[in-house]
Order: C-alpha cells, then sequence, then structure tokens
C-alpha cells in the first residue's frame, strides 16, 4: 500500500493535476468564474483523462521554463492589478492553460491539446462586447421583447411591444443589457461546443442540439421578462428587483442550464424523433 502511494505522488500526472487544481482556484478568485466555468475546467480535464494515453506527456526545460513563467506572471499580475476586469484579466484562463500545456509537453505538441485549449477558452470569451460590436444587443432586445409580449397576450394580459418595450396597461419594461438574451444565448451556445468537443455526436443530433440550446436560452429568458413585467405592472418593486438582479437571473440560468442537460439525454437515449416532432 505504501508502495502505491509513494508511486501515485512520483508521477508527473499527480503534479500537473494539482497545479491545475490551483489554477482553477486562481480563476475562481479573480476572474470571477460561477459553477459553469468550473463545469468546463472539469470538461477539458475529463478530455485529457479520456485521451491521456495518446498524448506525449514529455516536456523539456524550455517548455518548462515558459510555463514556470506563466504561471509566476499569473500569480504576480494577480496579487498587484487592481482591476480585474480588463481585456487581460479574461484571458487568465488561457494564460493558465497553456502553463499547464507548457508543463506536460513540448512546445512543438501543444496543439494535440487543441480540445482543452478551446474549451478552457471559452470560459473568458465577452460575449457582450462581442454582441455589442456585431451590433446583436439590440436586435436580440427586440426579439426579446416581441417574444415576451406574446407570451403575455396567449395567457390573457392587454399588451403591446413597442421596439424594446413591453408595455401593459400600469406599466412597462425596457429590455437592454443583462436583461437580454444574450449571456444566456452565449453560455448555451459554448455549451453545445463543449458537448461537441468531448463526446462524439451525429450532424444531425449535433444541429438539434444547437437549436434545441437557442430555443430554451430565448425561451427561459422571455419568462423572466414576462414576470418583470407583470411585477412591475402590480408595483412589486422589491420582487422586481430580486428577479432582476444577479440572484434571480441565476435561476433562470440553471433551469436553462437543466433544459440542455435533459435535452442532450434524449438525443444519447436514441429519443432524437421526440424532439424532432415537436
Amino acid at each position: 500500500m505504501e508502495q502505491q502511494i509513494r508511486i501515485r505522488f512520483d508521477d508527473h500526472r499527480f503534479w500537473l493535476l494539482s497545479i491545475a487544481g490551483l489554477l482553477m482556484a486562481f480563476n475562481w478568485y479573480f476572474v470571477e468564474y460561477n459553477l459553469v466555468c468550473l463545469i468546463y475546467w472539469f470538461a477539458a480535464l475529463s478530455v485529457t483523462w479520456k485521451r491521456c494515453n495518446d498524448y506525449n506527456f514529455e516536456s523539456d526545460i524550455f517548455s518548462t521554463i515558459i510555463g514556470l513563467i506563466l504561471i509566476f506572471w499569473l500569480l504576480f499580475r494577480g496579487l498587484i492589478a487592481d482591476n480585474h476586469t480588463d481585456v487581460i484579466a479574461r484571458m487568465y484562463p488561457l494564460f493558465s492553460v497553456a502553463a499547464i500545456l507548457f508543463l506536460s509537453t513540448r512546445a512543438s505538441k501543444i496543439f494535440q491539446y487543441w480540445h482543452e485549449i478551446l474549451i478552457v477558452s471559452l470560459t473568458g470569451i465577452p460575449w457582450e462586447h462581442i454582441f455589442a460590436i456585431l451590433s446583436l444587443t439590440a436586435k436580440i432586445s427586440v426579439l426579446d421583447a416581441k417574444i415576451a409580449r406574446l407570451l403575455l397576450w396567449y395567457i390573457g394580459f392587454d399588451v403591446y411591444q413597442q421596439d424594446n418595450l413591453v408595455v401593459l396597461p400600469t406599466g412597462s419594461i425596457q429590455i437592454a443589457g443583462a436583461c437580454s438574451s444574450f449571456n444566456l444565448l452565449g453560455l448555451m451556445w459554448q455549451s453545445c461546443l463543449v458537448i461537441y468537443l468531448c463526446i462524439a455526436l451525429t450532424k444531425n443530433q449535433q444541429f438539434l442540439l444547437w437549436l434545441w440550446a437557442t430555443v430554451i436560452a430565448l425561451g427561459v429568458n422571455s419568462i423572466r421578462l414576462c414576470l418583470m413585467a407583470l411585477l412591475i405592472a402590480n408595483d412589486q418593486q422589491a420582487a422586481f428587483d430580486y428577479w432582476h438582479g444577479s440572484s434571480g437571473a441565476e435561476i433562470f440560468t440553471t433551469i436553462a442550464i437543466l433544459l440542455l442537460a435533459l435535452t442532450y439525454w434524449l438525443l444519447v437515449e436514441n429519443k432524437p424523433n421526440f424532439l424532432s416532432n415537436i
């Protein structure tokens, strides 16, 4: 038993896993990670674990020095920087995974880990800036308003929509920024990509998963918008502030993730006809 423990601790893969855990903790603290980001890290680690027999875990002195420099630079910048919301801070996850890879293999073999690099880099994508550059935020807000108006009208409320405004007789909400679906859409699409990289799916399954991820994001966020519109119309400001804030948004995000997981389960359980016939 003692011999087995000694061998395990002498294995360089144990130390790489330990360093990965420390860097995950670093990113959790400085990049303001949420649970989904940690899931992406574990997904990357699971890909490495499944393919470890295909990888070449043989680093050299040059690659090891680069990896150590990156780790010390991350720690140093994390301690002295006042702003952890800039572009460089958003790239901490990518620098972290690069450091681990330089410690684990030669520089010339880095791109054998392209699955892991891509999965972890997803945690640092600034979707809000990308959508703003592409001028998609306003269009998505209008689409959200249309869907919310349709839902409220369907259940019997006197409601109309003008651009990104949803108007009830006794109150209205304006959909913009974090209230729109763009954050949830980005999260759903990222999650689909992670699933594609981790698990082999057919082209039809990939398309259905992406399609339902989009429907889930728009539908779940529209239900949240309907709830907020009704709270404003009934002068429930405290309840509105809760569901408008991060705590309320996280509940709906969790619901969306669970629905995506259910969709994936239906696909892998050979029940695509159930999804495609809805």
